[in-house]
Order: C-alpha cells, then structure tokens, then sequence
C-alpha cells in the first residue's frame, strides 16, 4: 500500500519544513552522493602497473566483504531455525507511534488545542516519510474513525483516510510549496481553532484555473470539534477548513468581487506580545485572562454587527484593527469598519440571523464558526442578492482588550454564496473572474 503523501497542515502549530523535505524525507543541496569523490589519485607518473594493483585491491577486498555477508545472513538463518522462539529473532510487525516531547510550556494547554498542537507536530516531522501502516497508526491517534472533514473548495470527506485523500490531491497538487504562518491558535476542552497565512506557490491547475505559477498568499482557517473518549484523551470527530479564495484568485488577476473602497490583502498576527500564535496558553494561565468576560464581550460584538438593527457597533474600541477578506479589506478603525464593514451588509439584507455551530475561547480571545443568513432586499459586494435567500459559512476571530474588542479577522465562504446567488464560483473564476481587474492589487 503506498504511504499517503502527506502536506504540513494549513493550520500547523509549528514551524514547517520545506515541500522538498516533506515529500524525500529528507534535503540536500549536492544532489547524489558520489563515494568516488572520497578518493585521491596518486600523481600522473603512477605507473599502469601500480594503477591495476590498486584496482585489484578493491575488487578482492569487495569480493571478501559479500562473502561475509553471505555468511551472516545464512548464519541468522540457521539460528533462526533452530531458535525455540523463532519471533524473538524478527523485527517487530507493529507500527511506531510517534512521540510529540513536546515543551514543557506547552503541558498546560486545554485539550483540544493539546491534540491538535501534537497532531500537527507529527504531520511536520513525519509527514510523507513514514509506510501507510505507521501514518494510519498514527494519524488514528488523534482522528477518530467517523471523523467528518468539509471545506470550502475540497470537498466533504469522512473517515481519517478520506481527510488524508483530500488533502494530498486537492490541495498538494495545486501548492507543492508552502510556508505557514499560525497566527492564532487557541481553544478549550472540545474545541480548538486557528487562523493563518501561507505563501504559496501556486503551480498546478485547480477549479479550472490554470496554474499562474506564481507565490500567493493564502488565508486559511480550521475549526475543529474534539470527542472526549476518555479523560484526558480525546480524538478529532470535525474538522471544517477554509481558505479566502476570493482573496487569492485577486492575486493572480482573477476578481471574483469588485475592488473595495478599503485596504486588501494585508493579514497580520495580533499586535501583542502574547506569542506567534497567540495565545500562549501558559500565559493567558498565569495572568488569570477571563475569558468567560471575553465570550460574552465577542458574541455581543457578533450579534449586534451581523444580526442587530440600527448602525451602531458599540462593542468595538474606536482604534481597532479589522482584517475582513477579500472584497471587504481592512478596517482601522471604527469608522471604517462601520461604513465600508458592516453598513453595506446591512443594507444588502434584511431578516438577518446567524447560527453559531462552534465557538471557544482562551483568555481574551473568542472565535466563532457558523452560518450568516438573510433575505437580499440590495446588491452586496457587486452581486445580484435582491430577492435571494443566503446561507453562507463565516469564521470570526477576536482579541478583547479591557470591555471591548480591539482585533477582529474575518473570512466568508463566499464560494457558498454565488451557489445561492444561482453563480458558479469556480467556473466564473476559470473563466478569468467576474470583473475584469488584472491590476492584482
């Protein structure tokens, strides 16, 4: 059975390796290794006769090598034979699990985020190294067998194997070269979420889009659901992953929404010093950060800006800073974030409700995963939403700070929307975009 090539996962929580030393096992930078190299020639007035010495020297002294391998290998037989416990002479059948050793400062982290924290350190140690019967073992270390896996562009899986599956050809194919970078990573007992950026080499087809063969920048998202199976072990039962696929198709010239009045493409980790990603478990655990005050602070600020009435965002510190995806952009402060964030997607939509599906919270930061619906009574973001019913996928990041929040990073599933806008994302996009922009701005 071949070994499932096995990609460093979007939201891996430690530093990857490069595509070329995930896929070997290893990296070199001299290519094969030539033994002949090793040797020196004596100077050109070396007579042929002493040449052809040398030469025979070798092949005796090869000759008398694969006769002792010979020997040995027909003694381990002979022994193995006579042996009254034959086993204890063969190598052991099961598979190694991996040990994670991972730091003592990471030996307090809530559950969920502990599981994921190990699950991605083996993806970035073994990943695409160890046979299929090793990665199973331990890829069912930390997946349970009915494990669900959606995203937005690859597909909906189930089972471990089917995650691994989807991955490898959707995925690997298209960005055989990525550097991530985790910028948040927090969760509780059940539930673990991170945000990240990766720069990525965008080198095989995909949707029908042709490859650009050009570094973009990804922004990616996971939730992830824990079941509980015993105390203190616990296997992933969901995992949804997301990437900002309007954001990166604008980079290679393919503009699925039209140019907004605010800041694209910019993404960066939470301007703290509470870690990359943030948080640091052991530090929002000595500081005692509420996140109880946190929650309640994160989910009004939710509520009121995506579902409330008025124009108000009360819950907002007027310098905030707010990374919302692509055809929205980056908000700086409050009221940015009010006329170009939030005003046209109030106006776009009435009997607007949301559904939260999973949320967590570690110290002073709140996510929230879930479906933002509305009837369209105006165009939002340049497409036809009057008279339709939406139901699109979203995920929410928060930092609080004090009784508000300060940081906030957003990412819609916009590929959901055009399906219920009666529009094909991807075609659209294979098609070269739904406006003409080839600035890549």
């Amino acid at each position: 059975m071949k070994t499932p090539f096995l990609l460093p996962s979007p939201d891996s929580t430690i530093a990857p390796y490069s595509c070329s030393t995930v896929r070997d096992g290893r990296s070199s930078s001299i290519g094969s290794y030539n033994s002949e190299s090793e040797y020196r020639y004596g100077p050109e007035q070396a007579t042929s006769a002493a040449i052809k010495q040398f030469s025979y020297t070798k092949v005796a002294l090869a000759f008398a090598l694969f006769v002792s391998l010979v020997a040995a290998v027909v003694a381990s037989a002979i022994l193995l034979r006579a042996s009254p416990h034959p086993r204890a002479f063969r190598m052991p059948l099961q598979p190694q699990i991996w040990n994670p050793d991972l730091r003592r400062e990471f030996s307090t982290e809530p559950l969920a985020k502990s599981v994921i924290r190990k699950f991605d350190a083996y993806n970035m140690a073994r990943g695409g190294r160890d046979d299929a019967a090793t990665f199973n073992a331990n890829v069912n270390m930390y997946m349970a067998p009915d494990m669900l896996y959606e995203s937005v562009g690859f597909g909906t899986w189930s089972t471990p194997a089917g995650w691994a599956q989807g991955e490898e050809m959707n995925y690997g194919n298209a960005f055989p070269q990525t550097i991530f970078t985790q910028m948040l990573f927090f969760g509780d007992q059940r539930i673990a979420t991170t945000t990240t950026y990766g720069r990525a080499l965008w080198e095989g087809d995909l949707f029908g889009v042709k490859a650009p063969h050009q570094w973009v920048n990804l922004r990616i998202t996971d939730f992830y659901n824990m079941r509980e199976e015993s105390p203190g072990h616990a296997r992933i039962s969901y995992n949804f992953m997301m990437i900002d696929w309007a954001d990166a198709l604008r980079q290679i010239g393919r503009r699925m929404l039209p140019r907004p009045k605010l800041e694209e493409g910019l993404v960066l980790p939470p301007a703290a010093n509470d870690g990359v990603p943030a948080p640091l478990s052991v530090i929002v655990q000595a500081e005692a950060r509420d996140e109880k005050a946190a929650r309640a602070i994160a989910e009004a600020a939710f509520h009121q800006d995506w579902t409330g009435t008025g124009d108000s965002a009360q819950n907002w510190h007027d310098d905030l800073t707010f990374y919302g995806p692509g055809g929205i952009g980056l908000a700086r402060n409050l009221s940015d974030y009010k006329n170009h964030v939030l005003g046209p997607f109030r106006a776009a939509f009435v009997y607007r409700t949301a559904v939260v599906d999973l949320s967590a919270c570690e110290g002073n930061y709140c996510a929230l995963f879930g479906r933002l619906n509305g009837h369209g009574v105006g165009e939002w973001l340049g497409l036809p939403s009057v008279g339709h019913d939406v139901s699109f996928r979203f995920a929410m990041h928060y930092r609080v700070v004090g009784d508000k929040v300060h940081e906030g990073w957003a990412i819609f599933d916009f590929p959901g929307l055009f399906t219920d806008l009666g529009l094909d994302f991807y075609a659209l996009a294979a098609a070269g975009g739904r406006f003409q922009d080839n600035s890549q701005a």
